[in-house]
């Protein structure tokens, strides 16, 4: 299977949205936002081995890109269209360690690559679901694990997804392992200098980071 033709319209945002998307009418970051959940996978070890994740765009990017598949050239049907969508947002994400960051015992946990993704309308709304796992399987050993994601421009901001019960699902994990969201807590000066950005500006890197929530899982000791 080919790629689409799309007509591209803007650059910035390496992640998924392959620069397919017209900027609305905002005059400060962020533009648009990513509703998520997360899965945790632990092994028959207790280990930590994989970070399952969902991610539903809001509904004038899900317009925008569904909008974009639909006019592109190609005699394709909207379901190998939006597979084919995902194979590109499987590839932009590489390039930027999946938007994801892992901690651990205060350093950063490796991730693996990608797999078993999936893209589909969701109540016209687009949604992508993957799988990163991590590098090696990680022992919490009573320190906590904890991930951010975030475009580091800010120009998406992703939010844990408040219509569902459990945001942060823990699979396959031991008995008394409990997880939590830490919610976002930026410095004033960060918020004014997201505020100051207009549509065509460069974020500063690393701007994301500041204004994303935090998933953490906890084990007991065994």
């Amino acid at each position: 299977m080919g790629r689409l033709n799309f007509r591209y319209t803007r650059g910035g945002l390496a992640l998924m949205l392959l620069t397919l998307l017209v900027s609305p009418p905002a005059a400060a970051h962020p533009h648009g936002w990513v509703d998520y959940r997360v899965t945790l996978h632990f092994d028959d070890r207790e280990r930590v081995v994989a970070l399952e994740q969902a991610w539903k765009m809001d509904p004038f990017y899900s317009l925008t890109l569904t909008e974009e598949l639909a006019r592109a050239e190609g005699e394709e049907s909207m379901d190998e269209r939006l597979d084919m969508l995902g194979q590109e947002i499987a590839r932009n994400l590489s390039r930027s360690n999946y938007l994801t960051h892992v901690m651990h015992d205060g350093e950063d946990v490796a991730l693996g690559e990608l797999r078993d993704y999936t893209t589909r309308l969701d109540e016209q709304r687009l949604e992508f679901t993957f799988v990163v796992p991590l590098a090696e399987p990680l022992a919490l050993d009573e320190s906590p694990v904890a991930w951010k994601v975030y475009d580091d421009t800010y120009y998406i901001e992703f939010l844990y997804d408040e219509d569902v019960a459990e945001p942060i699902v823990l699979r396959n994990a031991p008995d008394g392992c409990t997880s939590r969201v830490i919610a976002a807590d930026p410095d004033p000066q960060k918020v004014a200098e997201a505020a100051a950005l207009d549509t065509d500006a460069d974020a500063p890197g690393g701007l994301g980071r500041f204004f994303a929530e935090t998933g953490e899982a906890t084990c007991p000791a065994r």
